[in-house]
């Protein structure tokens, strides 16, 4: 493979074509949409990185053997979302503003829903900071994602009810890791659920929700005796 040195450091000719494509979106984008998938690979990432990625070109770089997908540093909405359609290999997505809280992922949940119906494999999902969302995402969450194990729904709009829909569906033996933290409807009917239905449970962070009360803290201490392997990590804040 040809190379080329830029401020120091050895850079693949191939590397070097991605970036001029990035950095020149507004031109390139018809280009980027007709190449192979490796290559897209490639464009996304550095496009996800930069915080490029958006409703009016997500559907240009995504195909059909994406399986990772960051979009924590973009500003898409629940209409770019949608295009994940074609991605039913995803498996790990990540929507937690880096800068924000996602107001532009509305309360009508259409985003997770389409998200958990047309990607079966989804293993990690970080929908932290949509605070819009409601128990609808994770009703479809814990009807479809049945290979879960992590989920990230901390600062959003969900309640126990949502809480248990999840942890008690299709996801339950496989969810090892969930953060709550921030969501200020929970009450320990939400930690309960999660303790009860989820025997792999090895990190749990639910600090930050003002109604959840000392119960929480005892049931935990009581699955910890009870287990055979400790948990990794919990937070909690009693009010």
């Amino acid at each position: 493979m040809a190379a080329f040195c830029i401020y120091g450091k050895v850079r693949t000719l191939l590397d070097g074509c991605v970036q001029c494509l990035v950095c020149n979106l507004s031109t390139s984008l018809d280009g980027i949409e007709m190449l192979p998938d490796n290559l897209k690979d490639k464009c996304l990432y550095l496009m996800s990185k930069r915080g490029l990625v958006s409703d009016t070109n997500i559907s240009k770089v995504l195909h059909q053997k994406l399986k990772v997908l960051d979009l924590s540093e973009c500003e898409v909405s629940d209409v770019g979302l949608q295009h994940l359609l074609k991605c039913p290999q995803l498996k790990k997505l990540d929507l937690n503003s880096a800068k924000l809280s996602r107001s532009n992922i509305s309360s009508q949940d259409t985003a997770v829903i389409t998200l958990s119906t047309s990607c079966p494999h989804l293993r990690l999902l970080n929908i932290g900071g949509c605070h819009l969302l409601t128990d609808q995402s994770l009703q479809a969450l814990g009807q479809n994602s049945h290979f879960l194990k992590s989920v990230n729904f901390s600062k959003t709009n969900v309640t126990d009810n949502g809480v248990i829909a999840l942890v008690s569906g299709s996801c339950s033996k496989t969810l090892k890791e969930v953060h709550m933290d921030g969501c200020i409807n929970l009450t320990d009917e939400a930690v309960e659920g999660v303790l009860q239905f989820c025997p792999q449970i090895s990190i749990l962070l639910f600090h930050g929700c003002p109604k959840i009360t000392e119960q929480s803290r005892q049931a935990l201490e009581d699955l910890t005796m009870e287990r055979a392997a400790p948990m990794k990590q919990v937070t909690w804040t009693i009010y």
